[in-house]
């Protein structure tokens, strides 16, 4: 098997998914799957994880979500399994790759120290500020928040939610990371981004640009934050 070969087809099977068939196609063009990737990336580098698991498990981390439903953990694996059929891939690489996806919500502890990147790879994208706008865009388009009328129970549960996923982190630089990419937010700024997210989320407006319609409500060091979570350059500060 030529594992360069069949990442390539990983990703455009990722993709394709995540931008033309989840959400109806309301995500297409987020880069929110290739940051995912890189952090994944970056975090196998410094534990000495397989990188071929790990850039597979994180591209195809999402794989479940036009079930519906991406935090059930035996069905995510089903998918996943059913969507790499057709592929060249060992019964261990299967299977290890199936536990990164079926285990990155947090919804069980991942088994594996691959599993455990892709897992603290995605919460580092419910971390922070661009927590805030991915969990919000997720809840609107999945009909969990009203865009017209959003409530601070609706800002509570977005809140709520980093927090919970901040605690399930299961590597060391991963949690670094969180602690350095969180910036508090009193609750009447969160709300202010939350509403103007979740009206944009239900046109469909992509994070990277809801990200820059909200500057102007942040602090400078929030936006600081932010700029960095987008761009990932925050790396440089954990070598």
């Amino acid at each position: 098997m030529n594992k360069k070969n069949t990442l390539k087809k990983i990703k455009a099977l990722a993709l394709n998914i995540d931008h033309n068939i989840a959400f109806k196609g309301k995500s297409k063009g987020n880069k929110h799957l290739m940051r995912v990737v890189r952090v994944a990336e970056f975090l196998a580098q410094k534990t000495g994880a397989d990188q071929f698991i790990t850039t597979a498990g994180a591209f195809l981390h999402d794989t479940a979500l036009p079930s519906g439903n991406d935090y059930n953990y035996l069905q995510n694996k089903k998918i996943v399994k059913r969507l790499l059929k057709t592929f060249h891939l060992n019964q261990n690489e299967l299977d290890s790759i199936a536990e990164c996806v079926a285990s990155h919500e947090g919804t069980v502890k991942p088994k594996t120290l691959e599993a455990k990147i892709v897992h603290d790879a995605d919460v580092l994208e419910k971390a922070g500020l661009l927590g805030i706008i991915r969990h919000t865009w997720k809840l609107t388009n999945s009909g969990k928040i009203n865009h017209n009328m959003v409530k601070d129970e609706d800002v509570k549960k977005v809140l709520d939610h980093i927090v919970w996923r901040s605690k399930r982190l299961q590597t060391p630089m991963a949690k670094k990371i969180q602690k350095y990419v969180t910036v508090s937010i009193d609750r009447r700024r969160a709300k202010v981004i939350v509403s103007l997210t979740a009206g944009m989320a239900f046109k469909g407006i992509i994070t990277e640009k809801i990200a820059v319609a909200i500057r102007k409500h942040l602090t400078k060091q929030q936006n600081k934050k932010l700029k960095e979570q987008l761009s990932l350059s925050y790396f440089s500060r954990f070598k």
